[in-house]
């Protein structure tokens, strides 16, 4: 008897990401999920102003604006793992940003993670139906 292999891609990067799962035979429709990030974009703003005129100027914390984005990288990596079957078989992780390799890392910290993830490459910026068709080339290849 012939077990029936679950197969899952990700394409991210740090403003959403796009779960493919792949079950059964090659002719069913995959199951696509979309998690949007909730990760702050752009330069720290704030700082503040003296009481005095012409006063000095407080600077921004940065130590704080970047302990805020890796709580919301954090959070955004539990989101996409939590939309996923840790009793999947194979993995395959793709995107544009730096995000597919924190991911990565993410995984391999996880001992109870069962999938083995077969690849984590490069790819551009991609429709969903682009994403889908990547998906099925690389574990139909």
């Amino acid at each position: 008897m012939t077990t029936i292999k679950k197969q899952i891609g990700i394409w991210l990067d740090f403003k959403e990401a796009w779960v493919v799962i792949l079950e059964g035979e090659e002719n069913n429709k995959p199951e696509v999920r979309h998690i949007q990030s909730e990760i702050e974009w752009g330069v720290p703003k704030g700082g503040s102003r003296s009481n005095t005129p012409w006063g000095p100027h407080m600077a921004i914390n940065e130590q704080a604006f970047l302990a805020r984005r890796k709580q919301a990288e954090k959070q955004y990596f539990e989101a996409i793992l939590g939309a996923i079957d840790p009793q999947a078989d194979e993995l395959m992780i793709f995107g544009p940003a730096e995000a597919k390799t924190g991911l990565q890392q993410v995984i391999k910290n996880i001992k109870h993670f069962h999938p083995q993830v077969k690849s984590v490459h490069p790819a551009d910026s991609m429709t969903q139906n682009q994403i889908v068709a990547a998906v099925k080339d690389f574990f139909n290849a």
